[in-house]
């Protein structure tokens, strides 16, 4: 378009629809595994309390040799990455405190912060422009009819974007937005708040072609240090599942925390880090880092009640975390082609160098993620880890 030409704009998607293009959610389990008396790991009992945040409390027996299970699963047939395999486990930063203490999550709001700046800055660059028309048509001593039909249209974005502005700083229960806050219920050993991740694609690409993003790299849990976490060794890992095992030995974080029986006053967290190879169209590969805090408790020996309860079918054994996992930001609405390389946005991450129309692509490959969730026989409600 020449310069100075007029905005045109068509009614946009809803503001859901349109994040939820960007917008991938997924669960992260995990299952601690114990050699039981026929020699077979065997997933620990998880105890639910209403003052632990992390989903419940693992019940580790003194002196035994241990498994981490974990497994990424997503969540509708919504978004655009796709997970393809765990490629590390990481386990440490153990601390403690007592239940007086404000209980402990996986929550971090670090990359929800990053978000709603890039969305606010993409929402300025596009208001300054609107604004920009604006005044060229209200320096004109008269308007056709075609001019005022424009700046009626113009004004109506203006309050649009305002509006959606709110929206996305200050989301409304269940609007599906990033950072909303989800009342519905969660399976048994969930946890409550769901942590952001973000990363946007387009703009790191533009920066540094070449290099391998990492979605959550910085994304650290409050309290967490880097240097005192130890990478597992993987055992078994089911790549169809997103599924993998790996070897714990408690005793190499040389703390007594893991060592000894805890107190009943006491809490003892862990924060655990997986690494999966993700997706997203068009064959882009990325790694995408899930954090975890997890709450254990060891004992030396079940009393009988506690044995008794161990015949029970129903016996939780397992935590998890859900994850927003935001890839971009999403247009605001179909301005001019020039608008669009000012906001230098783009609804759908794609390379500089593509030149064909990938529509047809992105179709395919959602219509892909979704015969492979049916095909793992899930569903939104799903909540069972096959084993390995």
């Amino acid at each position: 378009p020449r310069a100075g030409s007029p905005i045109v704009t068509t009614p946009p998607a809803p503001l859901y629809d349109r994040w939820s293009e960007m917008m991938t959610r997924l669960q992260l389990w995990v299952e601690i595994l114990e050699i039981n008396d026929n020699g077979i790991y065997s997933a620990v009992e998880v105890q639910q309390r209403s003052d632990i945040k992390t989903g419940g409390v693992y019940q580790l027996r003194q002196g035994l040799s241990r498994r981490i299970l974990v497994r990424v699963l997503p969540v509708g047939a919504g978004g655009n990455i796709a997970c393809k395999s765990i490629t590390g486990i990481s386990i440490g930063n153990i601390t403690t405190s007592s239940r007086h203490q404000a209980a402990l999550d996986s929550y971090q709001n670090e990359d929800l912060l990053k978000l709603r700046c890039a969305w606010s800055e993409a929402l300025e660059s596009v208001q300054n422009r609107i604004g920009d028309q604006l005044h060229k048509l209200t320096e004109k001593e008269v308007m056709t009819d075609a001019e005022e039909e424009e700046r009626g249209k113009l004004l109506e974005e203006w309050i649009r974007l305002l509006r959606e502005r709110d929206a996305v700083l200050i989301p409304k229960e269940n609007s599906g937005v990033p950072g909303a806050r989800d009342t519905r219920p969660v399976p048994q050993g969930m946890e409550v708040r769901i942590p952001t991740l973000f990363a946007d694609v387009n703009d790191q690409l533009r920066q540094n072609p070449k290099q391998r993003i990492v979605i959550g790299e910085r994304s650290n849990l409050s309290g967490q240090d880097d240097s005192q976490m130890i990478r597992l060794s993987t055992v078994k890992h089911d790549q169809h599942r997103v599924c993998a095992i790996a070897a714990w030995d408690s005793s190499t974080h040389e703390t007594e925390n893991l060592n000894c029986l805890t107190e009943a006053e006491q809490r003892v967290y862990l924060i655990l880090n997986v690494s999966v190879d993700v997706s997203l169209p068009f064959g882009m590969e990325l790694e995408l880092i899930l954090r975890k805090r997890v709450c254990v408790r060891v004992y030396k020996k079940k009393s009988l009640r506690d044995s008794m309860r161990g015949f029970m079918q129903d016996i939780p054994k397992r935590c998890g975390v859900m994850f927003e996992v935001v890839t971009g930001i999403p247009l605001f609405s179909n301005f001019s082609l020039e608008s669009l390389n000012n906001n230098k946005r783009s609804s759908t991450p794609i390379k500089e160098d593509a030149e064909e129309d990938r529509s047809g692509d992105k179709s395919t490959f959602r219509n892909s993620t979704e015969n492979t969730i049916k095909s793992n026989g899930l569903s939104d409600n799903d909540d069972s880890i096959a084993p390995i």
